[in-house]
């Protein structure tokens, strides 16, 4: 399943907006409050009627709070409806449907998701009667910025064989953690050691997509002695630590890969070692740089496109390093500010000066600041200097002495530009 464009109409702050995206990878840039997460939330929601057939229940509908809100002076009223139009395809052929969501009645959901849920019966169906062998499912996930990738503080339990439809828990939820992860790998690890076939090509999946994702380290595994999930370093001496060892970048980075690896193997078992190569989807991931160091943000993109090539990712970044490597199609400016050119032949400094509206990015603020103020005080002596009334020699005076107190406590800078004041009469 692929989202080709999608219009949002009075949801959180967007008032009326179409995004279209290319079927592989999309990042959407823009200052705080620019959108960028509402969209994330409107797509989750956008996918909701498809997972809601097997979770018997909406995942993410349309709630209240995300009725857009406008003043009007004397009051803050909301939108009378909400709505989410989606254009995509599924299984290679056309879909489109509606979500909408009155505020006069919250109770109901409206619009026209009938061909979607249609669908999603029918594989729903198949699974029943032959477990939906020829079946491949879209695999959804929704990573946002509260994602807690920390090995659970209690014992990780098992878990018992279920159906492939709970690779849909908790897909759309964007504060996901890594404990149910943690206790089907574990499951894996175990059966393994009792020679099950099956668990030795789901657990290599998921080692084999964290490895390629996370540079320095060769695998993760499930320590039996530790009982809990490990990581292995590669070099000759192969040193292990456990998971909540890691850094937060490192962590991110195996709770992310592996969140997505799981739900490939769990939705897809059929493909066997290309669940994660083979599987189509739609992942959304809030802040994809999230505590990133800059040289695993210049190739996270690259990473996951060769890792999960049949999905399609739409996510969110502050980081002019991931926006350097991608190409001209996988940008969407909020702000509209989209360069013609491909942004792996950009230098940084243009991309964050042309692309994210950071005026003068060679130099620090400070250094910005110092030099507006330095022009401030040079204009306010000339001014003095031509004027021969004391009270406004001494108001200059003063708002000299004014421009100067944040920069206290760089004494030679102050130094300086008060051996100017002798200028004033």
């Amino acid at each position: 399943m692929k989202i080709h464009n999608i219009r949002i109409i009075d949801f959180r702050g967007i008032e009326d907006r179409t995004f279209n995206f290319n079927g592989n990878f999309n990042v959407l840039i823009g200052e705080n409050g620019s959108g960028k997460t509402s969209v994330l939330e409107a797509l989750a929601a956008a996918i909701n009627p498809y997972v809601a057939v097997s979770q018997g229940k909406n995942v993410r509908p349309i709630r209240k709070e995300d009725a857009r809100v406008e003043n009007f002076g004397q009051s803050i009223e909301k939108k009378v409806r909400t709505s989410i139009i989606v254009e995509g395809e599924l299984n290679e052929t056309p879909i489109s449907w509606t979500i909408k969501k009155s505020h006069i009645d919250w109770g109901y959901m409206q619009g026209d998701d009938k061909d979607l849920r249609r669908i999603s019966k029918k594989h729903f169906t198949a699974l029943s009667e032959d477990g939906g062998k020829e079946l491949v499912l879209p695999v959804f996930d929704y990573l946002g910025c509260g994602r807690l990738f920390s090995e659970p503080s209690k014992r990780l339990k098992t878990l018992p064989k279920g159906s492939r439809y709970e690779g849909y828990y908790n897909c759309l939820d964007s504060t996901s953690s890594i404990k149910r992860f943690a206790s089907w790998f574990k499951t894996m690890e175990l059966s393994l050691l009792q020679g099950n076939k099956t668990a030795k090509w789901r657990a290599q999946v998921i080692k084999r997509a964290v490895s390629n994702c996370l540079e320095g380290w060769e695998t993760i595994f499930h320590g039996v002695e530790e009982d809990q999930l490990m990581a292995m370093r590669s070099g000759d001496n192969h040193e292990t630590l456990p998971f909540n060892y890691l850094s937060d970048g490192q962590r991110n980075i195996v709770g992310l890969v592996a969140d997505i690896a799981y739900r490939c193997v769990l939705l897809n078992p059929y493909l066997e070692l290309d669940a994660a190569l083979k599987s189509p989807g739609i992942v959304l991931i809030d802040e994809l740089d999230l505590h990133l160091h800059p040289k695993w943000q210049r190739s996270i993109v690259s990473k996951l496109k060769e890792t999960f090539p049949n999905i399609q990712f739409i996510t969110t970044t502050h980081s002019p390093f991931i926006v350097q490597s991608l190409k001209n199609d996988e940008l969407i400016d909020l702000e509209g500010k989209n360069m013609s050119d491909d942004y792996e032949m950009i230098g940084l400094e243009e991309i964050v000066e042309g692309e994210m509206g950071v005026k003068e990015a060679q130099k620090s603020k400070r250094f910005t600041d110092m030099k507006i103020v330095a022009d401030k005080y040079y204009k306010l002596i000339n001014e003095g200097k031509h004027n021969s009334d004391p009270k406004e020699v001494e108001k200059i005076k003063k708002e000299l002495e004014n421009l100067l107190i944040p920069f206290y406590n760089d004494p030679a800078y102050v130094t300086y530009l008060e051996s100017f004041k002798h200028l004033l009469k």
